[in-house]
């Protein structure tokens, strides 16, 4: 029968608890990395369905133009098709809360409580 000390047990104590808050820093490290990659990638997503967006505007705005075309003078077609434009911005930038503010607030809110 071996008998332990009250400092072996201390000694013991003391590295269980040095190997678990390594292992808590490695899982934290780990967590924020997965988060960090997370938040990145949707990023890059929603830069791209930007880019994409935008020359599919532009186009849509062209196509627009040509179809006032067949109604009013060339000129005054594109300015209508502008004034259409204008008018898209102006209500995303009215409803930017519901349709852009709240959807991203509650994906990041989502990976960062996770």
């Amino acid at each position: 029968m071996s008998k332990t000390t009250l400092v072996d047990e201390l000694k013991s104590i003391i590295a269980r608890s040095k190997d678990w808050a390594t292992l808590e820093l490695e899982y934290a490290k780990l967590t924020a990395a997965e988060k960090i990659t997370i938040i990145a990638g949707m990023a890059v997503a929603g830069a791209v369905c930007l880019l994409l967006g935008i020359a599919t505007l532009i186009l849509l705005g062209i196509s627009l133009a040509f179809a006032f075309r067949m109604f009013m003078h060339p000129a005054l077609s594109f300015l209508a098709a502008g004034g259409v434009m204008m008018l898209l911005m102006v209500l995303v930038y009215i409803f930017k809360q519901p349709l852009i503010m709240n959807p991203i607030a509650k994906m990041l809110t989502k990976v960062l409580l996770k």
